[in-house]
Order: structure tokens, then C-alpha cells, then sequence
């Protein structure tokens, strides 16, 4: 029979977890995306595996982080740096103009912060070209400020 007609179909899926506390990350778990699920008055570490090419993780808001003590950081192990730009969209309201901020680091930082009032559907990618981790993301909240390199 012809597979012509057939339509794709993707043989597995992208391995989820749900981050409530503190975690490190192994480096087996490379390609799995992490949901924030955290909105508590205290700061929670994420630690990332060593840098290894290739590796990539995915880190997404699935509700509002809005305690204005919560903080999530994503620390790089040891020695090892994470290089990229953050965009900041202040939400202003539901209809209101949302304004844009950018972080950039500043080749020596190790971590990400996030920090209070961030809105769900938020995200932080890294990738791993081998010496640094490279950062991207998008971040809805309430400053230019709750998405930063540190």
C-alpha cells in the first residue's frame, strides 16, 4: 500500500515536567520542557547540566507567577556562563498598549532570573553550543525587569 495518502505523524513526544521547588536538571533530560507551576514567596534554583553541544531545554510559564516575593533562577554549573537577550513586554492591561524592554547579558552571567508578576504562556529557551549557554525568550509581566541575566 502507498504511504502517499497518509498523513503524518510524529513517532514521540516532547517529554513535560511540571517545576513546583528546586531542580536540577541531568543531562539526559536535554530536549524536555519544563512548566512553571510557582507562585510562592521564596526563591527557587533551577541548576542546568554542565555545557554540552547540543543540549536544549525549554522553561514556560503554565500559570501566573504574580507573589511579589516569587523568583525562579536558572543557574549555569560551575564555571560555565549564559550569553543571550531577553524581551520584556509590560503588559499594560487588557486593552492598552504593551511597551518592550530588552536584557542582554553581559558575558559573564550565570544565571536568569525571573521574578514576580509573570504571566502564563512566558518562556526561556537555552541552547548549548558546547562553551555557553545561549538564552532566548519572550517575558510577560509587569517591568522591564522580571526577566534578567545576572
Amino acid at each position: 500500500m502507498s504511504r502517499v495518502a497518509r498523513s503524518a505523524r510524529v513517532a514521540s513526544r516532547q517529554r513535560a515536567e511540571i517545576i513546583t521547588g528546586a531542580k536540577t536538571i541531568q543531562a539526559a533530560e536535554t530536549g524536555e520542557l519544563f512548566f512553571f507551576n510557582y507562585n510562592a514567596g521564596a526563591a527557587i534554583e533551577v541548576t542546568l547540566p554542565p555545557v554540552q553541544e547540543g543540549a536544549y531545554f525549554r522553561f514556560q510559564f503554565m500559570a501566573q507567577m504574580s507573589d511579589n516575593d516569587a523568583q525562579i533562577d536558572i543557574v549555569a554549573s560551575g564555571s560555565d556562563t549564559i550569553k543571550g537577550t531577553l524581551v520584556n513586554l509590560i503588559y499594560a492591561g487588557s486593552s492598552v498598549n504593551t511597551s518592550i524592554g530588552t536584557n542582554k547579558d553581559d558575558g559573564t552571567d550565570t544565571k536568569v532570573r525571573l521574578t514576580d508578576d509573570i504571566h502564563v504562556g512566558s518562556y526561556v529557551e537555552l541552547y548549548c553550543d558546547g562553551t555557553n549557554w545561549q538564552a532566548t525568550g519572550v517575558i510577560i509581566g509587569s517591568g522591564r525587569d522580571v526577566g534578567v541575566f545576572a
